[in-house]
This record gives structure tokens, sequence and C-alpha cells, in this order.
């Protein structure tokens, strides 16, 4: 049987999202609720084009990217995708997220290889979200089902801030993301009961710290950019090096690689990470 697992840092701690291709369902496993999605859920099979889209760039073939984005995009726009208006709508985004990027990918570069992980990583958050929606009866009206609501949507947008933090280091949308994540959960603390305030309380502020931080990295974005340089400036260097060198070189771009990895980021994944994992405890004590 083959899988397909979804996400990184997205779906650690206790969710696991396995595509089971087999024709059987997409399962979340979690200590609070389990639901499951059939294999050839729009969100699904826009996930797995995606995926191919991801393995066929880096493998130089353009032509498959271009079919497998014009499939997810298809995909997204399916008439029954879900019946929750938040899914719909950042479905709706990431399709004119797809067409932009269709019109640049002609002359691939570096900058679309992380266009199309950030496309793949926002479709893994909103498969999970439509999972956790669907785990849910929304017949109700009671205040936990309302709260609960704007937090399935906070976290949503915490979520897509989680590439741009660590993988496109890119303040300016992660902040975005954080902001719509502090939108949402000001409308959670609206309806919710005074012990769910207190806990949304400390969360914003948590987020509001991690917003910061990352406001005041331009050094580190410096020190990136000129890691990235020499990485370049190595690779040009091994086409006529010797054999001897190309390993000695090979082995300096690793280590190069490493570095930027790391500057900045391990303080700013520990605060992620234990952001999001209040974000799903609050939930299970709804």
């Amino acid at each position: 049987m083959k899988a397909f697992l979804i996400g990184s840092g997205l779906l650690a701690a206790s969710l696991t999202v396995l595509f089971f291709v087999t024709g059987q369902a997409v399962s979340e496993n979690s200590a609070s609720h389990s639901a499951s999605v059939e294999s050839n859920h729009p969100l699904v099979m826009a996930h797995q084009e995606l995926e191919q889209a991801r393995e066929d760039f880096n493998k130089g073939d353009i032509d498959a990217v271009q079919k497998e984005l014009n499939a997810a995009s298809e995909w997204l726009q399916q008439p029954g995708l879900s019946d929750n208006t938040k899914t719909k709508d950042q479905s709706a985004a990431l399709v004119r997220e797809i067409q932009e990027l269709q019109q640049k990918i002609s002359h691939p570069s570096e900058e679309h290889a992380g266009a199309i992980a950030r496309l793949w990583h926002r479709s893994s958050a909103l498969v999970e979200h439509e999972i956790q929606h669907m785990a849910k009866s929304w017949s109700d009206v009671s205040t936990a089902n309302k709260t609960l609501k704007y937090l399935l949507n906070a976290k949503l947008h915490f979520h897509y801030a989680e590439h741009d933090l660590f993988a496109d280091h890119d303040s300016d949308n992660a902040n975005k993301e954080m902001s719509y994540t502090i939108t949402y959960l000001d409308e959670a603390n609206k309806v919710a009961i005074p012990r769910i305030r207190q806990q949304i309380s400390f969360i914003k502020k948590d987020i509001h710290a991690l917003a910061m931080s990352h406001a005041n990295d331009h050094e580190q974005q410096d020190i990136i950019n000129a890691l990235d340089m020499a990485s370049a400036s190595i690779r040009q260097a091994s086409q006529s090096a010797a054999p001897l060198l190309q390993a000695r070189l090979k082995s300096l771009a690793t280590e190069i690689a490493s570095i930027r990895s790391d500057i900045g980021m391990l303080e700013h994944r520990q605060r992620y990470d234990a952001i999001l994992e209040r974000l799903r405890k609050l939930e299970t004590e709804l």
C-alpha cells in the first residue's frame, strides 16, 4: 500500500494525515477524534497533483509541471469541493496563486521551486482543515461550536505561516498570516467561555512575540543572502574543477546549506511549535 504523508512540522505532534491511493480513505488520527475523506476528494487530488509538480519541477520537466498545475487548479474548482466557506474561499485563492505561477514558470528558477512548495504546503493545510471540519457536527449552535469554527480558521492561517517562516524566510507574508490568525482568535474570544478566553489571550501574546522576533531579523536575511551567493559560486566553480576539488567543494556547499538552515531558526521553530500545540490542545477542550 502506497501512502503520501502530508506536511512536515505541519502535521507533527499527534496528527497524522495519510493518503491511501488504494481508494479507501484519507484519515486523520488524533487524541480527540478521527475522520476521513475519500482518496478522490478534490482537495486530496489537488494536493497529489501539487506533490507531483514538485517532483517534476526538480527533474526539469516543465511541461509536466504545467499539466499538473492545471489539474490541481481544476480539482480546486470542483462544485462539490466543500460545504465549508473558509475551505472554498482559500481554495479559490490557491487557484489564483497557481494561475499566477503558470504565467511565470516557462523560465524556471529556484524562486519557482519555492512557490510550488508553498502551494503544496497550503494544500496540505487545507486538507487538514477540511478533515477537521468534517469530523465535527455543526448542526447545533453551541458556544463550543461557534468558538471551534474560529479556532480552526485561526490554525489554518497559522499553518500557512509555517512555510513563510521556515522555508521562504519571508517575514512579511508570515506576519500577514499571523495577523489573520490573531483576527480569528479575536472572533473566537467574543463567543468563548471565560476559561477559553483566558487561554486565547495567552496564545495571542505568544503569536505577537513570534511576529516581533521576525520583524527584526533583516540582518539574518542579509547573511542568508550572502550564503546563497556563496553556494551559487561554489556550484559554478565545481563545473570546471578537478574531481578531488569537486568533492571538497561539495562538502563545503553542504556545510553552507546547513548553516543557512540553522540561522536564527531554532528559537523561532520552538516558539512556533509550542503555539501550534497550544492551539491544538485548546480545540480538544471545547
